[in-house]
């Protein structure tokens, strides 16, 4: 064999089978730059006459940005939602997210973003809504379900486009949360306001959720150390040997008030000292630790994510689902008057 024909043989080699395995492995060439984030306004949806259009601040940029609100809500369903979740959960999705922002445009008498008072709604999931863009959705997946998760989360926006869950004409405030752990609450046991569409539901869809139930262990030593942190605590040894009293439930059985010792908590309190899930919880002493079960993860109020899945794996679609979860309500066009 010639020398010629050997590196012919080579290239031919490095061309077919090493190439394609680098391309594989890492998603892009080693030498290639990682393409920048795109901006929230890039992805597949156009911009049409009559499209609502929305003042989002990206938190991540800290930059404003006009989309229209087809523009925005693939990315909000794709930060919020398991991309492996059924379609019509996935649809349920969309609607409450563009439900929700619907409520927050100030051109529409809407409260806006009160932490940037020049968008309507933000970026940032601890006060607004979770968004990610396109490329990065695609990042937290696997290679091989980049492109199929994202096109069924834009044929679930597609296809409920302009849909929104209105009350008596109105806009809800669509709160949702993973798991509700077998009954979804009441908003007036959690905020202040006791709305009638968001009532608590029983939910026996949500049993695959891996947040059905969990348990957590602390020693009595970690226990009591925690306590004794709160201001106007005991020292710790005070809690050693802690004795519960519970002060008040929830319909829904979850947490409201209780003592542990002379000390009160409210149940979001204790939740957020021990960083359970939620406050649908009971414990138990056993020797030296005390192990405390948590059903669910969330409020509970409004639509369970995990419990939309479960309807939708059982036949049912999203219109159904959300009228599920929220009662008494009408799905419509935004296109439509309000």
């Amino acid at each position: 064999m010639t020398r010629f024909a050997a590196c012919i043989i080579i290239f031919i080699f490095l061309a077919v089978i090493c190439l394609p395995a680098l391309v594989v492995s890492t998603g892009r060439l080693d030498n290639q730059a990682a393409a920048p984030s795109p901006s929230l306004t890039s992805g597949k949806f156009a911009a049409g006459p009559g499209e609502v259009l929305i003042k989002v601040w990206d938190h991540r940029t800290g930059k404003l940005e006009e989309m229209t609100l087809e523009q925005y809500v693939p990315g909000v369903v794709a930060a919020e939602m398991p991309a492996s979740f059924e379609e019509e959960a996935l649809k349920a999705q969309a609607v409450i997210a563009r439900t929700y922002v619907l409520a927050q445009i100030r051109d529409g008498g809407g409260r806006g973003c009160d932490k940037h008072p020049s968008a309507d709604i933000c970026t940032d999931p601890t006060h607004c809504q979770a968004w990610v863009s396109e490329h990065d959705a695609k990042e937290k997946w696997a290679f091989y379900q980049q492109t199929s998760y994202w096109n069924k989360i834009v044929s679930a926006v597609r296809d409920t486009k302009d849909m929104v869950v209105t009350y008596q004409g109105e806009p809800v405030d669509a709160v949702f949360h993973s798991t509700c752990g077998g009954h979804t609450e009441n908003s007036e046991e959690v905020w202040s306001a006791s709305l009638p569409y968001l009532k608590g539901v029983t939910c026996t869809y949500c049993t695959h959720s891996p947040w059905t139930e969990k348990k957590f262990t602390y020693t009595l030593q970690e226990f009591s150390r925690l306590v004794s942190s709160c201001p106007q605590a005991s020292p710790a040894s005070a809690y050693l040997q802690p004795a519960f009293t519970v002060m008040d439930k929830s319909t829904s059985n979850r947490l409201k008030t209780l003592k542990v010792n002379n000390l009160s908590f409210t149940g979001n309190e204790l939740r957020n000292l021990l960083n359970l899930p939620s406050t649908r919880v009971r414990w138990s002493v056993e020797g030296n630790n005390i192990v405390f079960t948590a059903n669910g993860y969330g409020h509970g109020v409004g639509l369970c994510q995990y419990g939309a899945d479960g309807m939708a794996k059982e036949g049912y679609n999203y219109k159904e689902i959300l009228s599920h979860y929220y009662q008494g309500v009408e799905i419509v066009s935004v296109k439509k008057p309000l």
